[in-house]
């Protein structure tokens, strides 16, 4: 039996976010236990939150909400790099760790808000 594949799972956008959350559990993995219900936690919350919101903006929903979501999707990623550079300023994370953050989460950003930004382009033409 073939598995069906969703929209979401075949942007580059959402399999780079989907990395970014596996990379942010490698590294809060190493936190102290003393921040599994704190830092550790938000930053796993803050990750699956990106990568969330893209699957949701590319479903069967008005241009509107697709908007929104990529939008919500960009907010996620920089509170996760404000939580990065917490822990990194906490010594939870080396600065090799926290650099990784910055560049994956602006590649992430990036994309997303050029994704935003085709679906705004199409608001924009159907509207005219």
């Amino acid at each position: 039996m073939k598995t069906y594949v969703f929209s979401f799972e075949k942007l580059d956008v959402w399999k780079d976010a989907h990395a970014l959350v596996l990379l942010t559990y490698t590294a809060t993995k190493k936190f102290p236990t003393s921040e599994r219900f704190g830092l550790s936690n938000w930053m796993k919350e803050a990750s699956i939150d990106v990568v969330f919101n893209i699957s949701l903006g590319s479903g069967p929903v008005p241009r509107k909400e697709q908007i929104e979501n990529y939008q919500k999707a960009y907010s996620a990623g920089m509170k996760l790099l404000n939580q990065a550079l917490i822990a990194r300023d906490l010594g939870y994370l080396s600065g090799e760790h926290c650099e990784e953050f910055r560049v994956h989460l602006e590649m992430v950003t990036g994309k997303i808000n050029a994704l935003r930004k085709s679906v705004v382009s199409k608001t924009l033409a159907s509207a005219a």
